[in-house]
This record gives structure tokens, sequence and C-alpha cells, in this order.
């Protein structure tokens, strides 16, 4: 037994050993280390905020368990106790690119791809796809985020190279993926079904192979959701809480399905559009658009080619599981409207549309393996690799306009809020000894302008509007400014004992808007 167990030690060992030599794997790691440094640095190097991002400076990791990432909170209350959960961008940035890069390479093993080239840009999109991007503006959390798509593909590989040990530390890291992030989960489920469509079109396995890998990779979703809810359950009843109600995650999981059918129509729709019209901002630009028109022919062609060279009469039903898995592929990639029927989908919750990416280089590359003469197909190859370093090329110049919109939304706040803070200095009578109250939250400025608020793509949504930010005000202006007030409603003891003072008061940035009322300064918002 010992011996059996050392053996496979060792064998692990050499795997492990030439993987890492592989010049494949160099390829796809460098790619990805290039690429996100170009596309991230910007934001890595400037103190870049968007709403949560400033509510979690100096320090914090995000919403745990309560928002069902059970394993977010454990974990990062670990790390914070060790080393210290400080938003620092250029340590938890580099971090994470390093992350996403070691994560490429478990992905190029995964479905073995041959081509340098092709390596080269699973390694480029998988680090610049806009749903990373997105996540990059949350720098406080990022690096959990990084891990969490790193233990579903680790898993994946884990759950398909190996039997039973691999099964149980593959599901066992979905629970894992699913406690940091559950917006991964389709990401897991697309690439098991492309895993499974490349054993369609590589002739090495059968029908009935193809059914019972098919049927582990469904118990090991199943399985590790079941992982993550038991673990789940357990923290929430250990630290006496109950899941918020927020984007309806306490309702993320519970398919409703009289709205399948509708779901599942406009996922197919979605897909069917993505070459014509903005999707979440995965498609922003008119050349990614084009870049997945171009995707969709290729992949085309190249099944084309793949079933003429490889599919006779005798693989009918190879031919037939492979039509299914291409009709299941598209509602696995966006299964976050089914899981999440209550929620709103943006740009950070849409990682799996980058198996449409992976599907393009994976046929591409398969195609020129077994036509390698054909002069045809490597014009394909080169077609494809052209359009898809044309759209890592955009992804990465998008990610930087989005960060220098965020750099001046930044100092548009800073600057309004400062001489918000100037009036309120300058009021008759005022006494640094006063508290201040903003009463409400919106403000309704009409001479306040930016000329970033008509960006055609973004990632953090619209930081130029005053009001976007209203939920961590209180963190910007303590951040920027220095300053402290106390946000009250209409509701609160405060208000009631001098409503009728408050509502004699206009509201800002009117004169009259801020006002002393029985030692106290009051901000009238909306």
């Amino acid at each position: 037994m010992i011996n059996k167990l050392e053996l496979k030690i060792k064998s692990f060992s050499c795997e492990l050993n030439s993987f890492v030599r592989n010049k494949n794997t160099v390829a796809c790691f460098l790619s990805s280390i290039f690429w996100g440094i170009l596309s991230y640095i910007y934001l890595f190097t400037n103190n870049l905020n968007i709403f949560d991002n400033i509510a979690m400076t100096p320090w914090g990791y995000g919403t745990g368990t309560s928002s069902g990432r059970w394993f977010l909170q454990e974990f990062g209350n670990f790390v914070g106790e060790i080393w210290g959960n400080y938003n620092v961008p250029i340590f938890i940035g580099l971090f994470s690119v390093l992350t996403l890069a070691v994560t490429s390479c478990i992905i190029i093993k995964i479905f073995d791809i041959k081509n340098k080239w092709n390596c080269i840009l699973i390694g480029g999109i998988t680090v610049v796809f806009p749903a990373i991007a997105s996540t990059m503006l949350f720098t406080f959390t990022v690096g959990y985020y990084s891990l969490a798509i790193f233990f579903a593909i680790l898993g994946i590989y884990l759950i398909y190279k190996y039997k039973i040990i691999g099964y149980f530390l593959g599901t066992l890291l979905f629970s894992f993926s699913l406690g940091i992030y559950q917006g991964y989960y389709p990401l897991t489920a697309s690439i098991f079904v492309i895993i499974l469509i490349q054993m369609c079109i590589n002739q090495k396995f059968t029908f009935k192979e193809v059914i019972l890998k098919g049927i582990k990779f469904f118990s090991a979703l199943l399985v590790g959701y079941i992982l993550y809810r038991l673990f789940l359950e357990y923290f929430l009843f250990t630290n006496n809480i109950s899941l918020s109600s927020y984007e309806g995650i306490d309702e993320m999981g519970k398919i409703d399905l009289t709205l399948l059918p509708e779901q599942i129509k406009n996922i197919y729709k979605t897909l069917i559009k993505m070459p014509f019209s903005n999707y979440n901002e995965i498609n922003g630009t008119r050349i990614i658009r084009y870049s997945f028109l171009g995707m969709y022919i290729i992949t085309f062609i190249n099944f084309l080619f793949i079933t003429k060279k490889n599919f006779k009469k005798k693989n009918l039903s190879l031919i037939g599981l492979l039509l299914v898995l291409l009709i299941i592929l598209p509602i696995s990639i966006d299964s976050i409207v089914i899981l999440v029927p209550n929620g709103r989908i943006y740009t950070l919750m849409q990682m799996a549309f980058v198996c449409i990416f992976y599907l393009a280089i994976i046929t591409s590359d398969y195609n020129l393996e077994i036509n390698a003469s054909s002069y045809i197909n490597k014009l394909l190859n080169f077609s494809g690799i052209t359009i898809i370093l044309i759209a890592i090329l955009n992804y990465s110049w998008q990610s930087n306009v989005n960060y220098r919109a965020v750099y001046y939304e930044n100092r548009i706040l800073e600057n309004y809020y400062e001489t918000m803070y100037t009036r309120i200095k300058s009021i008759d009578n005022y006494n640094q000894d006063m508290d201040v109250y903003f009463v409400g939250r919106v403000i309704s400025d009409k001479t306040f302008k930016s000329r970033w608020s008509d960006l055609a793509f973004r990632y953090g949504g619209n930081g130029s509007h005053l009001n976007t930010y209203s939920y961590s005000r209180a963190q910007t202006i303590s951040n920027y400014l220095g300053y402290s007030y106390e946000e009250i409603d209409t509701n609160s003891e405060i208000y009631i004992e001098n409503k009728e003072f408050i509502e004699e008061m206009d509201k800002y940035p009117n004169d009259n808007s801020i006002k002393i009322i029985n030692d106290k300064i009051f901000v009238r918002l909306e």
C-alpha cells in the first residue's frame, strides 16, 4: 500500500515537473503576466476607488457568510490575523495576475493545447477578460476572487485526470470556490461541457466513455454545491446570521421552472446577438463584436473540417452527442440568469463567456493537429490567432479607459465634497465641537457635470454621478478629506426633534441648505 502511494506521488511529481518546464506552459504563463501588467498596472499604481473599494479602504475583504461567501469570511479572517487585510493594490493586484497566470496554465493542460500561439491566447484572454477587469476595481477582494477561479479550474483538472482522490479534492475545491464567489459556477460547468465536446471530436473516446465522464462531471458539480451548502449552513448557524436578500442572494440556486423556458430563450438570443450588440460590457466596442462574429465563423468551419476528417457512419452517436453538448453550452455559459433570477446581472458575474474564446482556440488547435498539412487549416488557425489577439489588445485598452475614467471621477467627487465642507465650515457661528448631520442621501445638483458620464462601456458602474457612491459617501469623505458626519432620515430621533427647523431648509446645494440648529450642523439633501 505504501509502495503504491509512493509511486503515485513520484508519478505526480514527475508530471508536475514536466508541466512546469513545458515551453507551452511557459509561453502561457508569460502571456498572462504581460497582458495582466499592460491591462492593470495603471490601476495598481493609482489609488482608484469605486463604491465598494473606498468602503473597504484601508482594510476589509468584503461581505462574507451573509452573502453566501462563507470561505471568503473564514479565510479572510485568517489572512487578517496573520498578515492583514489592507487594501494595497500593487500587492493584491500582482498576486491576482500571478494566480490567474497559473490558472491559465492549468487550462491549457486540461485541453491539451499543442500550438504555442494558442497557449499564448489562453493566457491573454483569461487575464484581460472584462469579468476580470471589472473585479480588479475591487482591489480589496480581487485576490480572493482570483483564488476562487483557481480553485474551480484546479478542481476541474483533478476530477478530469484522476479518480477517487481527484474527485474528492475537486469537489471540495468547488465548495471553496463557491464559498468565495458564487458567480464562477457557470464557468466551471461550461468548461466541463467543453471537455466533453473535445472528447466527442477526439476519436480516442467512445460514446459510452463520454457519457460516463459527463455523469461524473455533473455529479461533481452537484456534490460540490451540496458541500458548499453544508458548509454555508454550518457557518450561518455558528455565526447566528441568515442570508441577505441583497440581489436575490437568499434565492440563489432556487430555479423557477415557470421562468425557465423564457430564460433559456433569452440566453440563446444573447449568444446570437453577441456580434451585433453590447451585453454587460463583454463586447462594448465594435471590434470586439466583430471578433465574436469571426470566432463564430471560424469555430463553425473548424467543426466542419473536424467532423469530415474524423467522423464516419459508425460515429453517428458521437455526432448526435456533440450536437446536444453544443446546444447545452450556451445555457451553461449564461446560466447565472437562471441561478439568480431576481438579481442584477453585471460584468463581474460573466466570466463564463470567456469559454466562447476557449472553444474557438481549442477547435482551431485540434483542427490544425489533425490536418497539419492543409494550408486552409493553417490559414484558419492564423485567422483565429489574429482575431483573438486583436480582441485581447482591445480588452486591455478598454480596461485602461475605464480606470482613467475612475481616476477623474474620484477627483471630481473629492473636489465636490471639499467644496461642500468648505461651505459647512464657512457658515456663521461654526464651531468645531458641533456634530454634522446629513439629512437624506440623494444630491440633486443641476450644475454638476462630468465628461466621463457617457463612456460607452463601464466595468464598475458610472461613478461620475453624485449618488453612485451614496452608500459609501461617508468613507469617501473620511478617506479623501478626513471629515466625518452622521446620516439621518425622517425616522431618526434627531430629525424628529428638529423637524420644524429642518423642513424650513432648502436642499443642497442651494442657499439655506446648511444650517446650525440647536448646536448641530445639518446639511439637507433629499
